[in-house]
């Protein structure tokens, strides 16, 4: 019988241990995503509408999947976002856009990292 509380004692505390551990490193997960903006269906679509008729669209290098995070291969060009969308939208200032396999990316022009990925048909 006291072998198994022991074993009980160390199963529990080895558990508490591996969730604490995944709890300590979610933080440094979600810092890998980089910067985040909220935005309404509308300012969306607003902003593919704009970028889509002004900017080329590039194809995906090869390797480079387009998604929230991920860092931006220097041979695809940055663009501003326009003044008449930060105007309208003033947190998205500071970022730069590109239009990456008809998917329009919002950029930070420090790290290239994507921090947003406006479709088409949203």
């Amino acid at each position: 019988m006291q072998l198994r509380r022991t074993m009980f004692s160390v199963c529990l505390a080895a558990w508490a241990c591996s969730g604490a551990i995944a709890w300590a490193q979610t933080p440094a997960q979600d810092a890998a995503v980089g910067p985040r903006i909220a935005l309404t269906t509308a300012q969306r679509q607003t902003i593919y509408q704009s970028i889509s008729s002004t900017q080329k669209n590039h194809a995906a290098p090869t390797g480079f999947r387009v998604s929230i995070g991920g860092t931006v291969p220097p041979g695809i060009a940055l663009a501003p976002v326009p003044d008449t969308l930060t105007a309208l939208m003033p947190q998205v200032g500071g970022f730069e856009t590109a239009m990456i396999e008809k998917q329009v990316v919002l950029v930070d022009p420090q790290n290239r990292q994507v921090a947003v990925v406006i479709k088409g048909e949203e």
